[in-house]
């Protein structure tokens, strides 16, 4: 059973109420950090409980996007519902907004173990990796295309993170902005390929259509979409796109869709 922080705790004792708000059930805890917990529910969805200030927003302007059926989004799970829980929490010594993401489950492409980070099981079984393959090396090309694909995305995402980050530190200077936009454009459109990596360069372009620029995207918050039909397909997909402070501004919050504001 993952560790709970302080605030889970307190949350935990109106699970009821949760549960009404957002409209599933919460089951047993997949996964704690500090600043969200996610709880199993009715397949395919899984419930969020986050204290991130960004995350609602965040996850308000996707959901939104998909609603309007934005070409570019198959690089996120599907989005059931989004709830801002009521009344705030105090942690930390503050007052902390909280929101439930009620989203499609994923299977992890990264695992932290006790010699750290490693593939999961699910994606050495798609790549045909052996046990103990590290996924800071060099060594996929070796296993075949679409594993050099992997290893490619994932030095992609290493690089568009550091653009995102220097992106935000500059915020107020366009020409280092523009500097750091064009690297994250080019490492969209050439770090992803093959069918199973290409949308999330796809999702990445799109959201800096709409000048979105996700500033911690990484290993631990990236996961399998496995297709469930003819029509779909295995694919990586970013399930946290949360700390993103100024992601788009103020339209991201103008747009939050507040589904759910039930008192507890």
């Amino acid at each position: 059973m993952p560790r709970k922080k302080a605030w889970v705790e307190a949350l935990l004792t109106k699970r009821e109420a949760i549960e009404r708000a957002v409209g599933v059930p919460l089951g047993i805890m997949l996964g704690c950090g500090h600043w969200g917990c996610v709880f199993e529910s009715e397949p395919p969805w899984v419930v969020k409980l986050s204290i991130d200030p960004t995350e609602g927003p965040i996850w308000s302007k996707i959901a939104g996007l998909m609603r309007d059926e934005v070409w570019g989004l198959q690089g996120f799970p599907e989005i059931k519902s989004l709830h801002r829980i009521v009344p705030d929490i105090v942690y930390g010594g503050r007052k902390r907004k909280v929101w439930a993401i009620v989203r499609e489950n994923v299977v992890p492409v990264f695992v932290n173990s006790r010699r750290g980070l490693s593939f999961s099981d699910f994606t050495r079984a798609k790549y045909g990796l052996p046990e103990g393959v590290s996924p800071h090396g060099r060594a996929l090309a070796q296993y075949g295309r679409d594993a050099e694909d992997l290893q490619r995305a994932l030095d992609g995402l290493h690089e568009y993170k550091r653009a995102a980050q220097s992106w935000h530190d500059f915020h107020g200077i366009p020409s280092q902005r523009e500097t750091h936009e064009y690297r994250m454009q080019r490492v969209a459109e050439i770090a992803f390929q093959g069918p199973a990596c290409a949308p999330l360069g796809e999702s990445l372009n799109m959201l800096a259509s709409h000048g979105v620029y996700l500033r911690d995207v990484h290993l631990l918050n990236i996961g399998w979409h496995v297709g469930r039909d003819d029509d779909d397909w295995d694919r990586i997909v970013i399930f946290d796109p949360g700390h993103t402070p100024t992601a788009g501004g103020e339209p991201i919050e103008q747009a939050l869709v507040e589904n759910g504001r039930e008192a507890l």
